[in-house]
Formats: structure tokens, sequence, C-alpha cells
């Protein structure tokens, strides 16, 4: 009698990132993995404050009041501490409603610039909220970020485009897994239940893009990291599901993007995506694809000292990738002007910068701007492509009433991994999204224990430390 041997099982997407999440290393990582994920870290606690005054954060702090909830977790800039999986949807809100965090790039040139996540906003949320649940380490909570980030950005990097270009938000889809993963190697789960943790993220995993320039952008984000936590959570009690969750005929890729996946981007740990190609940290709270125009623009006024008056027209070509987010021609509140071409000009050239102070409503109070938003002209050029991996071609023309014009091509801006932010400038940004909500010594200590995460003991105390202070 013959026996048939089994075909070896080729190794899943749901095996590579589960051996991935439980045999990663604190200790064992890079010093330069570290050091990174320490910058970006910083970053998103400080969208996270600036966006904790903004009324998408105060209205969903005013739905949590609602439920009764364990005191398990710190909800960022606010006295609230609520159950763990609250507080990561209310930070994971505060983190993306600006449009101020870090932005993924692509490793290949196909991609579309700005298709993929802003990977730091849901695994923050998710993995500081349980990692203070469970009383975590700085180191615990530092290692839980760094696999996060690496299980997103390569399923993200991974993916088809289409994903993005038919509506899918992947903050919202992609960032659900990241958030799992994180998650899942604070609860030291182990390969079964943190595929089981996968599979559950999979059903769970949902954002639009339909709500650029709205509060429900933000509620990807928040969602996301909710899904991570609620995930994470349920699996560790036993509460199974798909152990196959992405490569199943009727799982994730199938659903998401018809099956169309680069299975040989579909890797997990060195070369980290966080240094390899790096991820994008961002200067203006706008849509990225704005970036360089934005740069170019305020150059351009600078070195000539351009005046609004003295303008007459201000040009802008971008591809039609590019200009699809850019969906506000007459925006009426600043969220939507984060997705307006026509007041980000604007505020480019009348201010100089384009910073939270000029994202404000008041903004489009000034006649100023208003007068500069009805000469901005967005043309869509093929030929300009927004390269993944590189940045968004951008060309602007500006004519002056006396007829002479400037014009500037423009790829890579400021923040992006070939033009990189130093420590001192991500700094910089922290300290002017806390403002005045929380005392600058306050503001001083946390970045240092921040930049020294290794050695805090437990979250909480240190947490407290972004606290707003009292009126």
């Amino acid at each position: 009698m013959s026996i048939k041997l089994r075909r070896p099982r080729s190794e899943s997407t749901s095996d590579k990132l589960a051996q991935f999440v439980a045999t990663l290393s604190a200790r064992e990582l890079p010093k330069a993995i570290k050091e990174a994920a320490k910058e970006h870290l910083l970053d998103g606690f400080a969208t996270m404050l600036a966006g904790a005054a903004e009324d998408a954060s105060q209205r969903i702090d005013g739905y949590l009041r609602n439920f009764l909830s364990r005191p398990e977790a710190t909800v960022i800039g606010s006295p609230m501490k609520v159950n763990a999986q609250y507080a990561a949807l209310a930070n994971g809100i505060r983190g993306h409603v600006l449009d101020y965090d870090d932005a993924q790039l692509a490793t290949l040139r196909s991609r579309p610039y700005g298709q993929l996540t802003h990977p730091t906003t849901p695994v923050l949320a998710a993995a500081l909220a349980v990692a203070e649940k469970i009383n975590a380490t700085g180191l615990e909570l530092l290692a839980a970020y760094i696999v996060g980030v690496e299980v997103a950005c390569r399923l993200a990097d991974a993916i088809h485009p289409d994903h993005y270009l038919k509506g899918f938000h992947p903050t919202g889809t992609i960032g659900a897994f990241g958030a799992t993963a994180a998650c899942a190697h604070l609860l030291k789960l182990d390969s079964i239940r943190t595929r089981w943790a996968l599979g559950i993220a999979g059903s769970l995993a949902s954002g639009l893009r339909a709500h650029r320039g709205t509060m429900a952008k933000s509620l990807n984000a928040g969602h996301a990291a909710e899904n991570g936590v609620v995930a994470g959570t349920l699996a560790n009690t036993g509460f199974s599901a798909s152990t196959d969750v992405f490569d199943d005929p009727m799982g994730y890729f199938a659903a998401a993007c018809h099956g169309m996946v680069e299975r040989k981007l579909i890797k997990f740990g060195p070369p980290y995506f966080l240094v390899n190609p790096g991820i994008a940290i961002k200067i203006y709270p706008c849509a990225g694809v704005l970036h360089p125009a934005l740069d170019a623009i305020i150059d351009l006024a600078k070195e000539h000292d351009l005046r609004s008056t003295d303008v007459k027209r201000i040009r802008v070509s971008l591809g039609p990738d590019a200009a699809l987010p850019l969906v506000y021609a007459s925006p009426r509140t600043a969220l939507e002007g984060k997705f307006s071409l026509s007041f980000s000009a604007a505020v480019a050239l009348v201010y100089r910068r384009a910073g939270l102070d000029q994202y404000k409503d008041a903004t489009l109070l000034n006649q100023n701007i208003t007068a500069v938003m009805k000469r901005v002209e967005l043309v869509q050029n093929p030929r300009l492509r927004s390269v993944g991996n590189l940045g968004c071609q951008a060309e602007i023309e500006i004519q002056l009433n006396n007829r002479r014009i400037y014009r500037i091509r423009a790829t890579v801006a400021k923040g992006h991994p070939k033009k990189p932010l130093t420590r001192e400038e991500i700094q910089e940004k922290f300290h002017e999204c806390a403002g005045e909500q929380i005392p600058k010594k306050r503001a001083k200590k946390f970045v240092e224990d921040l930049l020294s995460i290794e050695k805090v003991d437990a979250l909480a105390p240190w947490l407290k430390l972004l606290r707003p202070a009292r009126r």
C-alpha cells in the first residue's frame, strides 16, 4: 500500500505576521530603529496633543462620558482616564483630525504618492492604551510600536493601489492590523491567538476616503486603534477567528483588492520600514499631496517678497492621482481647507507659512485669503507622476500684475526621508502642538523621558505630564 504524502502548505501571510509578532525582541532591536521610532513617537504624541482641542475630539470625549468605564488608560491632553478600548478611539481621533500625522512611503515607484497609511496614529493609540492598562514598561511600548508600524506599512505597501483609489482609507483598514499586531505583542499572545486577533481585525477593519474634510476621517484612525485593542483582547480570552484571514479565498485580500497583492513585499523585520524607505513627518497640517507645492510657494514668496495684492494668478499643476483628494475649491471650514488647493496656496502666499495657526476657521474670513483663493488654478497634468517612494510632482507658476512670471518645480517636501527633519525640529513641532495647554517645564520633561523611553518603568505617571494645565 502506497502512502500519498501531503504537500507542505506554503507559509501564509498570517503565519509570517504571527511569527514576527511573537519573536521580536525589544532588547535586540538595532539602535537606529529605536531612535527612529522615538522620533515618530514624539511626532505622534505631538499630533494627539494638537488634536485634543479640536471639535471632533471634544465631541468624542462627550460621547465617551455616557459609558461606565474603568480608568485604565489616559486620553491625551485631557484629565480623563477610560477603558483602554475607548482611550484608543479618542487618541486615534486626536492624532489624525488635523491631518498632521506622519505618512508612509512606498517601496515601489508604481504606487501613487499618498496612497498608503498614516502609520503612527492607530498603532500608537492602541499600543499606548493596552500598555498603560497592563502596566507595561517604556521599552515594551517602544517594541510594540515598532511591531505595529512594521506590520501596517508592509501590508499597505503590498496591497494593490485600487484599494485606495477606489475609496478605502488605508489608515482605517490596514491601520487596524498594525494596531492589532502591536496589542498582540504587548499581550504576549501565542501564534494561534495572534492569528485569531488578526482574523478578528479583518472583520472590523474599515474606513472610507469619502470622509476627507470631515470629522469622520479621523474616526477611521480612531476606529482602527480601537479595533486593535478589541481584536487583541478578544483573542487573548480564546475568542476564535480565521487563522488565515488574509489569504483565504474569502479573506481580506480577496475582499479588499480582488486578491491583487505584491506578495514579495509581505516580509517583516530587517530592514525595518521605519528607516528603509522611511516615513515622512509632516510640517503642514493638511493633505500630503499639497506639501511640495506649499514648500515652493512659500520659498517663492520669501525669495521675491511677493505680496498678495501683486499676484494675478497662481497656477499649480499636479498629476491626476495627486489632485484626487483636493475636492474643496471653496472650503467652508478649516477641515475642508486641508483638502483645498485654493485655500492652502493662498495661506502659503499670504502668511509665508502653513501651520496650525493658519488652518483655522477664522482664516477663511481673512479678505486677503479669500481674494487670493479666487486666483488659484489647479491643472491636472498626466505627465506629472506622484511617485510613492519619492514624492508628489508639482509645477507652480505665479504671475504678477506687472506680467512677471515665476516658475518652480517641486517633488520632495521637507519632512520626506530625503529631506528629513532634525530631531530638534521634531521637538519644536511637539512644543508647538503642546502650546499653552501643557506647561513648558512638563512638556520638556516629557520629551526628555521619551528620548530615553527604555528607562521609563511605568507609563501612567509619565503620561500625567500631558494633562492640561488647570485654568
